[in-house]
C-alpha cells in the first residue's frame, strides 16, 4: 500500500484548484471503524472476534505526521483565487470535519456504521446510527463489548435454521441495539429496551435493519424499561418516537436475557441484577448473557456484579475474554481505545444430587 506525505499534497501557496482540494479532503476522510479484523487467534478457533479499526482508505494511506497542521490551514485560509463562495464554504467545512474526525468520537457528528454479524453458515451486515454524543447519553454510541457479543451470539446455538419456536430474547440496555438486532438477525423474537432518551435512537435502528430480520426469521420489538423501576417496561408501538404514549405493558419472562457494556455506575450491578431476577423466566433452562469491557475505574461493579448475580441463584456456565477497540479517542493511533472484555453465560444452579 502506498502512502504519502504531507508535502504530497497540493500546497496552498501553489493555489490549487477547488476539485484537487476537495478530492484532497476526500482522501483524507477518517471512515467510521467497522473494526473488522481477522486475527491469527481469531482465524484459528473460527470466532472472528478480535477486532481492529479500519479508518483510513485502503488504496493510499496517508502519513498523520502534519495532516492536523495541513487542515488548520486550509480552515485558516481566504482561498482568495477561488471565486465561488459557495464552493469555498464548502472546503471549509470539509476540513473542519475532517479535523473533527481526528479529535476522537466526542467530536464526530451523526454517522451510520455497518457491521458484518457472522452466523453459522454466512454473516449478515446491520446498520447502526449513532446521533452525536451530547451529555451523558452514552448508550448513543456503539462500543466493543457490544460488537464482540454480537459476532459470538451464534457460538452459543441459541437457534437453528427452521425453528418453529423461536427463541423470545430481552435485552436490557440496549443503546444502540446492535445485540439485540444480531439477536434477531440469528431468527430470534428479541425485545429491545432502554430509558426514554436513548429510544428513539434504538427504534430507527430496529425499523432501519426491519427487512434484513425479517428475511433471517427474527422479529423486534422496542420499548422503555428504566433501571430504577425494574418490573416496569412498557412496549412502544412502531413508528412512534414519543416514550409517553400509550403502549402494551410488558408482562411475559424470558427464557434469555442479553446485556453489553452496561456497568459505569456504582448503582447499576444492583439495577442490572434486579432487572434480571424481574424478567428471567423460571424454566431451568434459562440463560443470561453479558459483556464487559475491564475499564480500571468499573471493575469493582463487575465484582459486584458477579456476586449479586450468584446470591440471585445464577452460576456462571461458560466465559471468556476477548479483545476490541472503542473509537473514543485519537483516531489516528492504531492502539487507542483497545480494550479487553469479559463474556459470560449464566443459568440457574444446579442441585448437587445425593450418592
Amino acid at each position: 500500500m502506498s502512502q504519502l506525505s504531507v508535502l504530497d499534497l497540493p500546497q496552498l501557496y501553489t493555489k490549487p484548484s477547488a476539485e484537487a482540494i476537495l478530492e484532497t479532503l476526500a482522501l483524507l476522510t477518517s471512515a467510521p471503524p467497522s473494526w473488522d479484523y481477522e486475527s491469527d487467534s481469531a482465524a484459528n478457533d473460527g470466532s472472528n472476534l478480535y477486532t481492529r479499526k479500519d479508518n483510513e482508505p485502503r488504496a493510499v494511506r496517508i502519513d498523520p505526521e502534519g495532516v492536523t497542521r495541513y487542515l488548520t490551514s486550509i480552515v485558516s485560509n481566504s482561498l482568495r483565487w477561488i471565486q465561488d463562495e459557495e464552493v469555498k464554504e464548502e472546503i471549509w467545512n470539509q476540513a473542519s470535519l475532517r479535523l473533527s474526525e481526528r479529535s476522537g468520537r466526542t467530536a464526530r457528528g451523526d454517522l451510520t456504521r455497518q457491521f458484518t454479524i457472522p452466523t453459522s453458515d454466512g454473516s449478515f451486515e446491520l446498520s447502526i446510527h449513532e446521533p452525536a454524543l451530547t451529555g451523558d447519553d452514552l448508550g448513543l454510541k456503539t462500543w466493543a463489548a457490544s460488537y464482540l457479543l454480537a459476532k459470538r451470539l451464534h457460538l452459543f446455538h441459541l437457534t437453528t435454521q427452521g425453528q418453529h419456536n423461536k427463541p423470545r430474547v430481552l435485552e436490557l440496555g440496549s443503546g444502540t441495539g446492535l445485540v439485540g438486532l444480531a439477536m434477531a438477525g440469528l431468527g430470534a423474537d428479541v425485545v429491545l429496551t432502554d430509558l426514554p432518551s436513548i429510544y428513539a435512537n434504538l427504534a430507527r435502528n430496529a425499523e432501519a435493519n426491519a427487512s434484513v430480520l425479517e428475511q433471517n426469521g427474527g422479529t423486534i420489538r422496542t420499548g422503555v424499561l428504566d433501571w430504577n423501576y425494574p418490573r416496569s417496561c412498557t412496549l412502544i408501538p412502531k413508528s412512534v418516537i414519543d416514550t409517553n404514549s400509550d403502549g402494551e405493558v410488558l408482562s411475559e419472562k424470558f427464557p434469555l436475557i442479553l446485556a453489553a457494556d452496561s456497568l459505569y455506575s456504582p448503582d447499576h450491578p444492583r439495577m442490572l441484577v434486579d432487572s434480571i431476577v424481574a424478567w428471567l423466566s423460571e424454566d431451568g433452562s434459562a440463560r443470561v448473557i453479558v459483556e464487559f469491557p475491564y475499564r480500571d475505574a468499573y471493575l469493582p461493579e463487575i465484582a459486584n456484579f458477579r456476586q449479586r448475580m450468584t446470591v440471585a441463584g445464577l452460576q456462571i456456565l461458560d466465559q471468556g475474554e476477548e479483545k476490541g477497540y472503542d473509537d473514543w479517542g485519537d483516531a489516528s493511533k492504531d492502539d487507542d481505545g483497545l480494550v479487553t472484555c469479559w463474556w459470560s453465560c449464566w443459568g440457574r444452579e444446579v442441585p448437587e444430587q445425593n450418592p
